[in-house]
């Protein structure tokens, strides 16, 4: 109690330790808490979760903002003409600019899946534009869409693909080439973005009459007896986009297409209960599933819903992962509990990344249920941070998890991998996982600094976030191993009803966050779904949540011998290019820094850690950059 009341008094920090013994703590990967079964799972207050409007949040300085600002300046820097040349070039548009100006590596004009990255572009730019409301991007994004339109007419009327027709003919004919269902789609999902977000009806012209070929391609397909086909060239991001057109403007049509692409051989096996994911391609597969789940949104068929709880099961409950929730290694999905086999400098695709939080927070906004909302925070941290260079803003298309790794960077203009495309969609959305509108007032489900809007009986109110991640080491002398992430939220209200405010309780906390009201300590209930729940009412408020943590072991599943550690929700990585071994009864102290600009002291998520050869830094793995590293590291009995 005397710490509560400390925390109320100031309204800011907990005071913890700076003496620590002991520091490492266990954590079984049991402990880590599973994501429930939700075919079981009563509907609860605070289910089904609509995210606030896009526009209607907006991020606070921190490093979430940081990112995703270095992002949209990579996005400015590219030209309109270099991100269009392959359309162009499809279209009969003669570019005589010498091919050291052009665009190169999966963008050049040689390889079979060039042009995918406009797609991308585009609805990375209408996002942003939405948000921010900027004019240059919102500006940039039309003209796109008007070369585009150009091209569809110069191509007859209905192709606006980046690449020939005759690479579907050769699809029909068994013969090899690279994914052209995913290289049109990331051009009709940058489309169907643009018309989202920034209302351009050109957009959706574009794309409804590019749909009309793909209508009569697949038809043709089936009258022909050869449906297969139209689940073949990595196209599964096709079934999301037409039961998104569908949604969008009740068109049968887009029902129908939905509907051809709408049963797989991954859903049937799940269906029958198979494991369909292990040592198939991971990222052929995960968009299936939003395909499936956005089917599900539009249609109310509870088979979809299935699809995608069965495919979680498989993929996350029963699987495993490594600890920075990555389950792929070479593309392919690991086999359930067997990630020490598959521990190299290939694991943790970003694409898949990007790809399992969207999944994740269909889930968390069909349930309301916190566990999802844990894994996509960890997934934040260490992946989407974790491989993309805070310096340039670039992506490391895997994340290398075997001992002294290093990642391996993207460049500006000579890559533009898969993840490229990832990358600058995954930094545009980190508005959208924060806040969510229930029935009966709020849900945070990140804890980002940030700002949103939003109306309760027609009155604004607005939520502030701030987000104290420095531990709050002040006591010197004490022995206590534990820090603290401190969430304050300020509430600006003009609504004269009384709101329900539900804050997620994360994993990682060592017990139920202490919050206080208004510098009071109120006791605040917790949700069967894994929230803080508050009751809201009059005008502005200050609401100071505080979780206290500590760093815990997680074994690599399928080698126990080898260990991650975690700070709350992010990983910890070893400075060292050779595997660090630790015994018990070794410590792990924190690093401290006096730096007098801003008076703090304490280095959050840096220690120093003894190990067998001596001691090594350790320091969070979002901030590695260029240096070896190791995740994993291996625990030996004292007496090795």
């Amino acid at each position: 109690m005397k710490t509560a009341n400390i925390i109320c008094l100031s309204a800011v920090f907990l005071p913890v330790a700076m003496a620590w013994a002991q520091a490492i703590q266990s954590n079984s990967a049991s402990s880590y808490p599973g994501l429930a079964e939700i075919e079981v799972k009563k509907v609860l207050p605070g289910s089904s979760l609509k995210q606030v409007s896009s526009g209607s949040v907006t991020l606070l300085p921190g490093l979430f903002k940081d990112r995703r600002d270095i992002t949209k300046g990579y996005l400015g820097r590219l030209s309109s003409r270099n991100l269009l040349q392959n359309h162009l070039l499809e279209a009969g548009v003669r570019i005589d600019d010498p091919s050291e100006r052009l665009h190169q590596g999966w963008e050049a004009p040689h390889y079979q899946l060039r042009g995918h990255f406009l797609g991308h572009w585009m609805s990375a730019a209408a996002h942003f534009g939405k948000i921010d409301n900027d004019a240059v991007l919102m500006a940039r994004a039309g003209e796109v869409v008007n070369d585009l339109e150009r091209c569809q007419h110069l191509n007859g009327g209905q192709w606006v693909g980046s690449i020939p027709e005759k690479y579907f003919g050769m699809l029909e004919d068994g013969k090899a080439v690279w994914s052209p269902q995913y290289t049109v789609h990331k051009t009709l999902m940058g489309l169907l973005d643009v018309y989202r977000y920034l209302g351009n009806p050109r957009a959706l012209e574009v794309l409804e009459k590019s749909s009309v070929w793909f209508d009569r391609w697949t038809s043709r397909l089936i009258d022909e007896g050869n449906g297969e086909v139209i689940y073949s060239g990595e196209c599964a991001g096709m079934l999301e986009l037409w039961a998104d057109l569908y949604g969008l403007t009740g068109d049968k049509r887009y029902l129908e297409l939905s509907r051809r692409y709408g049963m797989p051989d991954l859903f049937k096996g799940l269906l029958e209960g198979e494991d369909p994911l292990s040592n198939d391609h991971t990222n052929a597969s995960i968009p299936w599933i939003q395909g499936a789940a956005r089917l599900y949104e539009v249609t109310g068929d509870e088979r979809y819903r299935q699809i995608v709880v069965l495919f979680w099961k498989k993929a996350v409950e029963e699987r495993g992962m490594y600890a920075t929730t990555g389950n792929n290694a070479g593309e392919f999905w690991v086999p359930p509990h067997q990630f020490g086999r598959f521990l190299g400098n290939r694991t943790q695709e970003h694409c898949t990344v990007y790809n399992m939080i969207r999944v994740a927070d269909y889930l968390y906004r069909w349930t309301g249920y916190s566990g999802y909302a844990d894994y996509i925070e960890r997934a934040l941290y260490n992946g989407i941070l974790a491989q993309q260079n805070p310096q340039t803003g670039l992506v490391a298309y895997f994340l290398p998890l075997e001992p002294g790794s290093r990642k391996g960077w993207g460049s500006e203009t000579k890559d533009f991998w898969c993840c490229h495309g990832t990358l600058v969609q995954a930094q545009a959305m980190f508005e959208d996982l924060i806040y969510y509108r229930t029935e009966d007032g709020l849900s945070i489900s990140q804890f980002i600094p940030s700002r949103a809007e939003w109306e309760i009986g027609g009155k604004q109110v607005i939520v502030s976030q701030k987000l104290d991640t420095s531990g709050s080491r002040s006591n010197f002398e004490s022995e206590d191993d534990t820090t603290s992430w401190v969430v304050t939220l300020d509430i600006e209200s003009q609504a004269t009803d009384s709101w329900v405010l539900r804050v997620r309780q994360p994993w990682w906390a060592i017990d139920v966050g202490t919050v206080c009201l208004d510098g009071q300590l109120v006791d605040t209930p917790l949700s069967d779904n894994g929230h803080l729940e508050l009751g809201i009412a009059g005008a502005n408020k200050r609401v100071v949540i505080s979780f206290r943590k500590r760093v815990v072991e997680e074994p690599l599943p399928g080698d126990p011998s080898r260990l991650a550690l975690l700070d709350g929700p992010v990983v910890l990585a070893a400075r060292s290019n050779e595997e660090p071994v630790i015994c018990d009864g070794l410590y792990m102290h924190p690093r401290y820094e006096h730096i007098y600009k801003d008076g703090r002291d304490w280095q959050s998520e840096h220690y120093l850690l003894s190990t067998k050869t001596g001691t090594v830094a350790i320091a969070p793995l979002y901030e590695i950059v260029d240096e070896p590293y190791s995740v994993y590291m291996r625990k030996s009995p004292s007496n090795d």
